[in-house]
């Protein structure tokens, strides 16, 4: 069986949830968080965007081991041709000054 993520949760501005799992290359977000936030129009069950790398986790939700989509950040950058970019730089913004400095101090 594959590895099981442990994910984090924070709170995000636009009183959303977004679930974040760091990997050996870098954060992970759930990739139905980011549209939550960027593009609540969309879903990601319904919208699979070409060239946007999608990686498939296994997470622990509700004592059930499923598989979620996540994006790091070249894929949730990647969106600024479906979402404005406004949105996706504020949004990569609040990432990188909220939740990144977390986990950089964890591995220093």
């Amino acid at each position: 069986m594959e590895r099981v993520w442990t994910f984090w949760e924070f709170d995000h501005p636009m009183n959303s949830t977004v679930r974040v799992i760091s990997t050996p290359l870098g954060l992970e977000i759930f990739a139905e968080d980011v549209f939550r936030v960027v593009a609540p129009e969309l879903n990601n069950q319904k919208v699979v965007p070409i060239n946007i790398t999608l990686q498939n986790r296994y997470v622990v939700i509700e004592r059930e081991v499923i598989i979620i989509k996540t994006l790091n950040f070249t894929g949730i950058n990647s969106l600024k041709g479906i979402v404005a970019a406004d949105l996706i730089n504020k949004f990569l913004r609040w990432v990188r000054t909220t939740i990144r400095p977390i986990f950089q101090s964890e591995h220093q």
